[in-house]
């Protein structure tokens, strides 16, 4: 008998009473009770959207969610069994993973996220063990588990739950196979040709290693959307192999047919390219088809990153100007000798820092080996700036949020201003790691990952599960929101107040309190002084100093994982929102205006000085300390990044912003004139993308403010 809520059935019916074997009896009962459906011009199957159409359900990155629309939808079809459904519901109501985890925050810490200042998570997305996974098959790791399971005796409720899930995960498989041979019967000759290989797959996978790309797509497809879609990682690594040795035309289109699945569900960061801990090359043929893969569908997903290093192929700079060239804005671009070193520094040896790839948008994991956040946090850095000017009062809720640093009015230092800027900041990391902390312990207890952990190394072989510190490195992930537009504020408060002494610090404070009306002057010195990306001394001086601070602040702080939190910037599409809910700023933003930094780069528009300047001022901040995905923005004229001139110019200036230790650069090939036609007539240009700030996304599809944001940056000429 079917069940309406099959993992909802499978959990509260498990014979073994713990939360791993009610997860994995759950997802049991899912796998022998979800409908299967197979639609030949797919050519690789999966249950796409797991368990999202039920009104319990269960994702690898959430854990359990409840869909109070599907609830009232099975009442109206079912009206008879409302009671039974609303028994299954509030059953689950108390245990609502997201609904546990915001319980680790005090009423103060939620005004904090909810006026933008800062906020803390525990969870993320993942990268898991595809190439292991592929190899040695669901039969390699019931061996490994058989091995670890009598070394660690006391763990026998665990690895019955990764067995229980193993078991789930075939039985689906099986039923694809079998689905597919009876679909075979009376299909069409091409169809039955596509279901007939289909079922072939099966008969093998995914408890044998596959024999070819086909196969390898299969394989690989099916495990990665087998309870939610996340992250491919190091796709090239993990599948390139089969690809090189299969024939081309068929390869070609097996890629393709995955391509158009990845988009459709779209998928999270698909990385490849890389070097490994001796500085070799492990560019394959499936490292550049995927480039012009990219480039041919002009999709916005998956979101695609590509590692290079000072031995890739002259050939793989090419093909990755081209496809940028497209103006899609991928792939994302990733210096291997500064990522490397970075990881290394935090102790994950060269051998594995080697095999780091993007999770979610663009921040760091190593490919099947770790649970490293995205994101456990993000903090606005000119909130804490805000701060220090107003003695811990949030000028966006005119609340006191912050502790008090001393009236600003009195200052008679930029020393003392810079000491209370360090404490403001040093109080929302606090409150970031100790709360990221207590989520990360919440989503070990009640949301469990027994999928992961077949998948992640560390977890079968310690007899932890993967949200319980089973990986290999459970180091963590702050986002930063702001920095640029910070430094710019301080390096005008130094120069006016402390060197020049044109105002005083009580003038600054009454101006910034009401919002420059009444000190026109002001704001005119203000807005107008030194900005950040223009190659000058004082700006990029603070710029360094503050960076420098914040991101080794946070690595004296560990994470309940076991590691240690590291910081970046990438943005995504949130700046805007952290731009709202700031009051005036030293820089001459108003309050009320968006507009901020999207990156580590200049704020939109501010570097006036072309591309080698901005480069310059992004250099003096150490990316070295950048365990996370630490993102420079830049926009490049249409006409002229398309020509062969244009792509060498490009090419040049991003290997020189390598080798002086820049980590990441994120592209976008557009004009000015097409960006603000497309806001005016946006029917004419829904195929125009752009890279928001970790994504591409279809420019029209934007709300207004990004819109803002992408045009006002600076149009790189080269």
């Amino acid at each position: 008998m079917k069940h309406l809520e099959p993992f909802a059935w499978g959990y509260m019916h498990a014979d073994k009473k713990d939360i791993e074997n009610r997860i994995a009896n759950g997802i049991y009962t899912f796998a022998e009770e979800y409908e299967i459906r197979i639609d030949p011009a797919d050519w690789f199957v999966a249950p796409l959207g797991g368990m999202g159409g039920y009104a319990v359900n269960y994702a690898r990155a959430d854990g359990i969610t409840l869909n109070a629309r599907k609830r009232d939808e099975n009442i109206g079809a079912y009206p008879d069994m409302e009671e039974i459904i609303n028994v299954y519901y509030d059953y689950f109501f108390p245990y609502e993973t997201a609904r546990v985890i915001g319980k680790c925050r005090t009423p103060l810490q939620e005004k904090l996220e909810v006026n933008k200042c800062a906020w803390a998570a525990g969870g993320g997305h993942s990268n898991p063990d595809y190439e292991m996974l592929l190899r040695v098959g669901t039969y390699g790791i019931r061996e490994k588990i058989a091995r670890f399971r009598a070394v660690h005796t006391d763990k026998a409720e665990l690895y019955f739950a990764f067995e229980r899930t193993l078991d789930a995960l075939e039985l689906l498989a099986d039923r694809y196979g079998a689905k597919a041979k009876e679909m075979a019967e009376t299909a069409q000759p091409e169809d039955r040709t596509v279901l007939l290989r289909i079922a072939k797959t099966f008969d093998r996978i995914p408890r044998q290693s596959p024999r070819d790309f086909f196969e390898a797509c299969q394989m690989f497809w099916f495990c990665f959307a087998f309870l939610d879609v996340d992250s491919p990682g190091l796709f090239d690594y993990a599948l390139g192999r089969y690809y090189e040795n299969d024939d081309p035309a068929d390869r070609w289109a097996c890629l393709e047919k995955l391509w158009e699945l990845f988009h459709k569900t779209r998928t999270w960061n698909l990385c490849v390219g890389r070097s490994d801990e001796f500085g070799g090359d492990h560019t394959c043929a499936l490292t550049y088809d995927v480039l012009k893969m990219a480039k041919e569908k002009h999709y916005d997903t998956p979101n695609l990153t590509l590692r290079l290093h000072k031995n890739s192929p002259e050939a793989l700079w090419r093909a990755a100007a081209d496809t940028l060239s497209s103006g899609i804005g991928m792939p994302a671009i990733y210096n291997d000798a500064c990522v490397c070193t970075a990881l290394e520094a935090i102790g994950i040896p060269a051998s594995d820092a080697h095999l780091y790839c993007m999770n979610g948008c663009n921040q760091i994991d190593i490919f099947g080996k770790s649970h490293m956040g995205l994101e456990d946090g993000e903090i606005s850095v000119p909130k804490a700036l805000e701060f220090a000017l107003f003695n811990g009062v949030c000028k966006f809720s005119e609340e006191k949020l912050g502790p008090e640093t001393g009236d600003a009015r009195a200052f008679t230092s930029f020393d003392e201003l810079m000491a209370a800027f360090r404490k403001q900041i040093e109080y929302l990391a606090d409150y970031i790691t100790e709360t990221s902390n207590k989520a990360q312990a919440l989503f070990a207890e009640w949301a469990p990952n027994p999928y992961k952990s077949l998948i992640v190394q560390g977890c079968i072989e310690k007899g932890l599960d993967y949200k319980d510190r089973g990986p290999i490195y459970g180091h963590g992930q702050v986002l930063t929101e702001g920095l640029p537009d910070t430094a710019d504020s301080l390096a005008a408060v130094k120069h006016f107040v402390f060197d020049e002494k044109k105002y005083t610090m009580a003038q600054l404070v009454d101006a910034l309190e009401k919002n420059f009306e009444g000190y026109e002057e002001l704001w005119r010195d203000f807005s107008s002084y030194h900005k950040f990306g223009n190659d000058e001394p004082d700006v990029d001086a603070i710029y360094a100093a503050i960076t420098d601070h914040l991101y080794r602040y946070f690595q004296t702080k560990k994470t309940w994982r076991g590691g240690v939190f590291g910081v970046g910037c990438s943005t995504f599409h949130r700046a805007p929102n952290y731009g709202f809910h700031l009051g005036a700023l030293p820089n001459g933003k108003k309050k009320g205006e968006k507009l901020l930094a999207d990156s580590i780069g200049a704020s939109p528009g501010c570097d006036k000085c072309g591309p080698t300047a901005l480069l310059s001022s992004v250099m003096q901040g150490n990316q070295y300390l950048a365990t996370s995905g630490n993102v420079l923005q830049m926009k490049f004229n249409k006409a002229q990044f398309c020509t062969e001139t244009g792509k060498a110019a490009f090419i040049a200036l991003a290997k020189a912003y390598f080798a002086g230790g820049g980590q990441t650069l994120q592209i976008n090939v557009v004009s000015r004139e097409e960006l603000l036609d497309a806001v005016d007539h946006p029917e004419r240009h829904g195929d125009l993308l752009v890279r928001v700030g970790g994504f591409s996304q279809y420019f029209i599809k934007l709300p207004p403010p990004l819109q803002e944001n992408i045009i006002a940056r600076t149009e790189v000429m080269l």
